[in-house]
Order: C-alpha cells, then structure tokens, then sequence
C-alpha cells in the first residue's frame, strides 16, 4: 500500500466479466482520516455499513460498474456474491483496511491498529455488538422473513383465539382439573419440589375471572396452585428458618419459576389477556388502564354499569390465605394483619351487624413502617380488583365547611349536581377500602360523617340519595400516639421504667387516642390497630425487596439492556441500611437512597458502556461508592448433570 499517494489499479471480476474495476490503493497516512467517518453512535458499525464504506472509498467507477450489471445480465443478478468478489479485490489491495486491523477507541472513533492487541480502552471493529448485522442478507431475505413473521402472527392470534373461545365456555373449578405430578429441585432448600402439571387447556379454568394487581401477586396465586402440599412446604422453610432471611416475595419468585418450568402457559401475560371482563372499566375517554379511585367526577361518569362485586363473591379460598398473602408485601407487621383477617373472616361467615361496613379499623403507629402500605395491600388481596381504593387525604378537610365535598353541595349551591367525592366512588363500587389518611387532622364535620358511616353503614348526599357502605372497609390511619410512645423510653425512675414494653405501648398509644377523639367515634370502630417500629431485620427483608424490583424491572421493561442481570453483595444492603434508613421516618427514605446510590450510575454506566449484551452485573459498595463488575452470564447447569444430581440419581 502506498504511504503519500493514491495508486488506481485495474481489477477483473469472475462475477462480472467483461468489466474492469477501478480499485484504489489509499495512502496509508490518509486512512485514520477517511475512518473518522465510519464512525457510528456508540461505535455501532455493522459489517455491512462497514462494506459500504470501503467500497465507497476504494472504488473510482463504482456507478458504472452498478450500470453495467444491471444492462447486461439477463437474469436477476447476485449482488452479494459480486459484492463479497469485490470486498476480497480491494482488501487485497489495501490490507490495513481488513475489519480486523481496524479498532474502535474509547471516544467510539474508528483507528488503525497500531499494536498486536488492541489497548485495555479499546476493542476490535468485529467485537462491537452491531457488527454481525447485515442490511443486505436480511433484504435477501425479507419474503422469507416476512412469510414467518406472518405465520408467527398467525400462531398467536389463534392462540389468543383459542383463550378467547375457552373462556366464553363454563369455567370449571381448579380442583377439578387434572394434574401430573413433576419433581423439580429448588437449589435454595437442596430438596426435590412436587408441583402440578396441568394441561394447556386448563389455562382459562385456572386464571379466568380472577384479577391480578401485580407479578408477585400473580406469582403467590399460581405457587399456591401448583405447589403439591404448600401449606407443608413453608412450615418446612419456617423451620429452617429461611423467612427470617430471604424476603417473601423473592421466595415466591424462585417458586413461581419452578412452577413456571413445567406450565409454560400459566404466565402474567395469559392473566392480563383472561382479565375478568365483567369488571368495571375506567369510562374516561382515551384511558384504558385501571386506576385508582381517589376521587370521582359527575354521577354520569359511571352511570353505565356492569355487575358489581359484593364481599359475599370473595371466594373462600382467597379469605383464608388473605394473612399469608399480605405478609408478603407488608414487612413486619404479622400481628397487625392477623388482627384485620381476623376481624374480616369473622365478617365472611355472617358474625357482624348486616348494616355495619365490614370492618372498621384504626391504623396507628408512627411514620414509614408500613400503614398506608397495609390498606393497598389489603385492597389488592382481598378484592383483586379495579377502583378497590378509595382515599381520603384528611388535611385537605381541615376546615368545616370542607366535609361538603364529600357528600356534595346542597340542592340550589354551584356544584350540586355534580355530587360528591366519596359518595360518587362508592356508588360506582360500593365492594373498597376506604381510606382516611391522617384522620385527626379531619374537622369535626367529617368525624360526625364518618360516626353515621360506622354506625349505620350508609351516607346521605347532596342530592339526598342514600350510599351504602355495607360491602366497604374502613380504614383510618394516625400517627397520634407515636410520641408518646417515644416518651416512654426517657422515663426516669428505677427498674425497668424506661423499657417499652407491649403493655406500655398500648397504654400510652389509647391516651393518646382518647385525647384526640371523642368517646363515641372510637367506640365504633372495630379495631385499633398498633403497627411496632420495623427493627433492622425488617429492614433488610425491605432492602431485599426493593433491589430484587430493581433487578426485575430491568429484565421485564423493553428495553435494549434487558438482557442484564444484577447480583448485590452483601456491602449493599448494609449501606442502603446504614444511609437510607432513618429511625424518625422509618422505611420512606430508602427507596430514594436507591435510586441515588445505585440506579442512577448503573444507568450512567449503562449507557456510557452501552452493555445491550447477556451479562450479570454484580454491585458492591467499597468505601461509601457503588463498584460494578460486568461478567458474562453463565447459565446454570441442570441438576441432574451436576454431581449431587447423580448421586441422587444413582440411589434412587
């Protein structure tokens, strides 16, 4: 190859004879200048806008060439072999140029290799992850792949076709489906798990009619389905202790995936698509997705409706697992949801005043350890529906005049035919959780609309129609009490005068109620329920929780890196512990602690590195700084090639 001028060499093709190719030979001290433009975003260069490129350059009568194909061959020619001819002539002719003496730096910039290796802040043209794209083989093959694309379609059209069709058939009920049973290992315990195999068939019968607020609460749902004798199996994971330990909804995780392993079919995608269509949808123009209630427009939103869900609908199967599903979204509060399923399942059976709400509960206990948690979690469990929460933020009805905007204005003010907020959410769906958040900081109007509620289950509105809160919960939560808690432990005095005991918790915390409220509100509700301050292992437990949602909304959002996988050290939970905990606000602060330390420099990282490869990231934290290390992902081998799997094998 010259080194100062241009040389122009005349080349003959196999592939097209009869023509003479003009190749030039490229200065050598030009090159690092021409490849300047072959860089990409990123260093993305595929192997064919790299041919492009070459050919662009070396090639002086490239247009003719094109000409003279396409006027004298009679038969459609083959490009890519013409083109793979011509590549092999010019890299001949100019070697430096061949895609593995080319590497791309750090500032994603094309150069000429100057060393054997390429240097620690630099990678080959042909290791960047868009090279093995090629524009020109896949036109090739567009009618092909557009044929398989078509008949790809088609397969899951006729398979959301088949659902559709299942599901407008008669559901039966899941214990009387058949079932193989599969033993699967679960590498956590070191033990075989027998879990269900149904059929595919059996898809709709076992998720139809049923609504799901989330993954992991689908993933309790089919774990409770499919694992043969579940109840045996967590008092086996209590014993060993393994609770105290792993977060819950990362042991449902790991369970679900064992299920997952033998019913393909069951995923949280079928769920979606088997909704219940009898639920009530939002009728709000242009939204499509269930939300919410918190508050409600004009009565002629909602004037349209379907069956309404009532308490009695609940099946008995969801009343009697309601504990254990909500302990495995509430952290450390086992004894404040067994006293509220307790309160509900006695309700399910008729123990209760037909006019009374379900259940009316005081939530209180100080701020971030899980209150305004409980009732979403208790909505979501128990009435696995759209619009199960209504919430009343408190401080917004401070003043007296305020309490209208519940129940609407009177006949003959500005608004009344609109109604009210409350009393239109609950005509819409009578079957929620009615929420009021910070209750003491309400006027006394609300507390007297909220004693004819508790007493005689209903609330008359502005327009003088009676609303019935027979089929709700009502929930109120308060920090009222929390200091006075807190008092206790700078007692003076001997003994023990300064330990906070239950006894003394429950003590100061109906004191403290009893100053607040008049006699007769607190007379009427059901239950007060104390939520104790989270200790550091229900933290941990958190922790836990938060970096395994972390994890698992990088791999299920759509995205170019969800191919990633993140492991945490140890050093992470006792940082985020250490940072983002704070005794005064309990639990609050530490989602933001994440986002801070770890999301946003892994995204930094991320995108900086471009890592849209299969890779597990593992986090650690050396002095007060997150460390990222990028390995490659190495699948698990299959138990039974390992070599426990084969003494086990052997033996039996």
């Amino acid at each position: 190859m010259s080194k100062d001028s241009y040389e122009v060499n005349t080349v003959s093709l196999g592939t097209v004879e009869g023509f003479e190719v003009l190749v030039l030979t490229l200065p050598e001290s030009e090159l690092d200048d021409k490849l300047t433009y072959l860089a990409r975003e990123k260093g993305k260069v595929s192997r064919s806008f790299y041919e492009d490129f070459v050919i662009a350059n070396c090639v002086a009568n490239i247009n003719q060439l094109l000409s003279y194909v396409t006027q004298n061959f009679s038969e459609s020619p083959n490009l890519l072999e013409i083109r793979a001819e011509l590549m092999e002539r010019i890299l001949d002719l100019n070697p430096s140029l061949a895609p593995d003496n080319l590497i791309i730096n750090k500032n994603f910039v094309v150069k000429v290799k100057k060393t054997k290796k390429p240097r620690a802040d630099e990678k080959l043209l042909t290791e960047n992850s868009s090279w093995d794209t090629s524009y020109y083989e896949d036109v090739s093959n567009i009618a092909k792949t557009l044929a398989d694309t078509a008949k790809d379609s088609g397969k899951k059209d006729s398979a959301k076709k088949k659902l559709k069709d299942k599901a407008s058939e008669k559901i039966r009920d899941i214990d009387e489906l058949e079932f193989e049973e599969k033993q699967v290992w679960w590498r956590r315990i070191g033990q075989y798990v027998k879990i269900k195999q149904f059929r595919e068939d059996d898809t709709v019968d076992i998720l139809k009619k049923r609504y799901f607020h989330s993954p992991t609460s689908f993933n309790t749902f089919i774990v409770s389905v499919c694992v043969v004798d579940f109840e045996d199996l967590f008092l086996l994971l209590d014993n060993m202790g393994i609770p105290t330990r792993v977060a819950p909804p990362i042991l449902m995780n790991e369970l679900y995936e064992l299920c997952k392993s033998v019913n393909a079919f069951l995923t949280y995608e079928n769920a979606q698509e088997l909704a219940d269509e009898s639920e009530d949808k939002p009728t709000k123009e242009g939204d499509g997705k269930p939300y919410r209630t918190t508050t409600a427009g004009p009565m002629s939103q909602h004037a349209k409706k379907g069956k309404q869900k009532k308490f009695k609908d609940v099946p008995k199967e969801d009343l009697l697992k309601l504990g254990d599903n909500m302990k495995v979204f509430l952290i450390g509060q086992d004894e404040a949801i067994d006293m509220l399923t307790d309160a509900i399942q006695r309700a399910s059976v008729g123990l209760k005043d037909p006019v009374r709400p379900i259940g009316s509960f005081l939530f209180a206990g100080r701020t971030g350890v899980g209150k305004t948690l409980a009732t979403k979690v208790l909505a979501d469990e128990l009435i696995k529906g759209r619009d199960n929460l209504v919430t009343i933020d408190c401080s917004e009805y401070s003043s007296d005049h305020e309490y209208a905007k519940l129940i609407g204005a009177p006949s003959g003010y500005i608004g009344h035919e609109q109604g009210g907020v409350l009393t239109n959410a609950m005509m819409k769906n009578p079957f929620a959780v009615v929420v009021f958040d910070e209750v003491e900081k309400a006027s006394s109007k609300v507390h007297e609309l909220m004693l004819q509620i508790l007493e005689e289950g209903r609330l008359t509105d502005g327009k003088g129609q009676k609303v019935s809160f027979k089929d709700s919960i009502i929930v109120m939560t308060s920090n009222v009490g929390a200091k006075e808690i807190e008092t206790i432990s700078k007692t003076i005095g001997f003994g023990n005068a300064s330990e906070i005991t239950e006894t003394k918790k429950n003590t100061a915390l109906k004191e403290a109620l009893k100053k607040k409220f008049k006699p007769e509100f607190l007379n009427r509700i059901d239950a007060v329920v104390n939520f104790k301050t989270l200790v550091k292992k229900d933290y941990m437990k958190i922790i836990d929780i938060e970096l395994f949602k972390l994890n698992d909304n990088l791999q299920h959002n759509e995205t170019d890196y969800k191919h990633l996988a993140l492991e945490f050290d140890k050093s992470v939970g006792n940082f985020i512990f250490k940072e983002g905990i704070n005794e005064e606000y309990g639990a609050r602060p530490l989602k933001r602690c994440i986002e801070t330390e770890i999301a946003t420099p892994l995204a930094r990282k991320i995108l900086n590195e471009d890592l849209n490869i299969e890779a597990v990231i593992k986090i650690a934290f050396k002095r007060s700084k997150a460390t990222f290390k990028v390995e490659k992902k190495v699948e698990d081998v299959p138990f039974y090639l390992t070599e426990a799997g084969a003494q086990i094998s052997e033996s039996n």
